[in-house]
């Protein structure tokens, strides 16, 4: 039975929900707002708020543990020196989610996930380094 376990599943395998959370919350420090389902949303929050208030900090230990999580540097750099210092003085409540309607296909609610202070999209040049950065690892694991 399951009696007060915490999250959502997804119908997904522990590997493939971490994998999904990764990836939207790459994409809302890529372009500062993503549009996803309100269940997905709701999920990501917490986690999203969290590396942000390690990010806060930005000492190099809370960088290594947001660098484990996302795995480019770029985008912990873009975390910690550009979207973090727009929250210094605030203690929480860094992302807000507003309801946009149900996808047509299925009538699933939608959401926009998005910062609550005006963060506007990642560079053009940064996005292309952080693609040249995943070619280069996959080069070299092959």
């Amino acid at each position: 039975m399951r009696k007060q376990v915490f999250g959502r599943q997804f119908s997904r395998t522990r590997n493939q929900r971490q994998a999904l959370f990764r990836s939207l919350i790459t994409s809302l420090i890529k372009e500062g707002e993503i549009e996803t389902t309100l269940i997905k949303a709701k999920a990501v929050k917490g986690q999203a708020e969290k590396l942000l208030t390690k990010g806060k900090n930005g000492s190099l230990t809370d960088r290594r543990v947001i660098l484990r999580f996302l795995g480019k540097t770029i985008l912990v750099n873009r975390l910690v020196d550009e979207i973090a210092p727009l929250f210094k003085e605030k203690k929480g409540g860094y992302l807000r989610i507003v309801r946009t309607g149900r996808r047509v296909g299925d009538r699933a609610e939608k959401a926009k996930l998005m910062f609550t202070e005006p963060v506007g999209k990642m560079k053009k040049r940064e996005v292309v380094a952080v693609t040249a950065e995943k070619e280069v690892k996959d080069a070299q694991s092959n």
